[in-house]
């Protein structure tokens, strides 16, 4: 077998990106995924909630969700959201859309824009829109309360969107605490992390999809260091394994031992504390 080198992947299998083709459909990943999906084909649930830890996937699980959805029957628009204000959300929305919200200079202009927008972009089409809204626990109450009134918008007695928030666990503490936004949610789902038996076909995954699997792999014995150091996190599973691979370059090594990813995880340890 020939050194491992970089021009033997297609893609580095542990970066930090969220590109859905390292999508892994653990238990609770796949099952997230069903209920967003579920959430999308009814059309009436009026809001679905995702949340979940850092690193757990949320946003992964997003971009997957956007390339199942069909574009012949769904306009799926998504902002990583900050402390925005609603207009600003609104002027957003029609932005992506491909409408126009430049000349509207208030509220009632910009949510007239969107109405427009919705019509003319998303509804005369057959269509239905999904509003997805990552990292929403960084909304205030006012704006969480002012986009629950988007799912008031109907057309011939139907919902005319759904709209979708994913966010860390306090998000469900904002939205208890709105009992006018909580009762308007037709789905809450919190995404857990890795199973200690899924982390090896997981690390697998990745390798396959980067296309490093006939000439990198990890020993068996990587498995129990790796979900006692993350938990089954799949970001920091991500964090020790790309530097075991680049650890395993250095040494032209075609195969990461227990000992390399031990070592990698006590430098860690060592350095972040």
């Amino acid at each position: 077998m020939e050194p491992f080198r970089f021009r033997d992947l297609c893609k580095p299998p542990f970066d930090m990106g969220c590109d859905p083709a390292y999508f892994y459909e653990s238990r609770i990943h796949g099952e997230a995924l069903a209920r967003l999906l579920y959430v999308v084909a009814d059309g009436g649930m009026g809001i679905g909630v995702l949340t979940g830890e850092i690193g757990s996937g949320k946003t992964m699980m997003l971009g997957v969700l956007r390339e199942r959805v069909p574009r012949d029957r769904y306009r799926l628009i998504s902002i990583p959201t900050a402390k925005f204000l609603f207009t600003d959300l609104l002027r957003e929305f029609v932005l992506q859309l491909g409408g126009n919200a430049t000349a509207a200079t208030g509220a009632y202009d910009v949510a007239r824009a969107f109405e427009q927008a919705l019509e003319e972009r998303v509804l005369a089409r057959g269509c239905h829109l999904v509003l997805v809204l990552d990292e929403a626990q960084f909304l205030d109450p006012g704006c969480l309360e002012e986009l629950k009134c988007l799912t008031n918008i109907t057309r011939g007695g139907r919902p005319a969107l759904t709209l979708l928030l994913a966010g860390q666990p306090e998000l469900r503490d904002h939205l208890r605490a709105l009992p006018q936004v909580y009762q308007r949610i037709g789905m809450v789902y919190h995404l857990n992390r890795l199973a200690a038996d899924e982390v090896p076909a997981y690390v697998e995954h990745r390798l396959a999809v980067a296309g490093a699997r006939s000439v990198l792999s990890f020993a068996a014995a990587c498995s129990e260091p790796l979900f006692e150091f993350s938990g089954g996190c799949p970001r920091q599973i991500n964090r020790v394994c790309k530097l075991a691979v680049d650890r395993a370059l250095m040494l032209d090594r075609q195969v990461v031992d227990a000992a390399l990813v031990q070592a990698i995880i006590q430098d860690i340890r060592q350095q972040f504390g």
